[in-house]
């Protein structure tokens, strides 16, 4: 989990905002507006994770050849 997750979640959030104003049907806005809540939830309870997260515990996603799993 990086920072630029919460990020991504956050901004993916605010285009289901964005859409569900900008559309006419009342049942997509509302589900948009659903949508958005679920990814700004997922991106504070990640972020909640990081910031409990012990310090040497954060350095583990890198193989032994110091280049990262993603």
């Amino acid at each position: 989990m990086r920072s630029t997750d919460i990020s991504f979640l956050r901004r993916q959030a605010e285009q289901c905002i964005a859409l569900s104003r900008a559309t006419f049907d009342l049942t997509i806005a509302s589900r948009l507006r659903t949508m958005a809540e679920e990814l700004r939830s997922r991106a504070a309870q990640l972020e909640d994770d990081h910031e409990s997260m012990p310090v040497h515990v954060m350095g583990r996603n890198r193989s032994s050849n110091g280049k990262g799993r993603d």
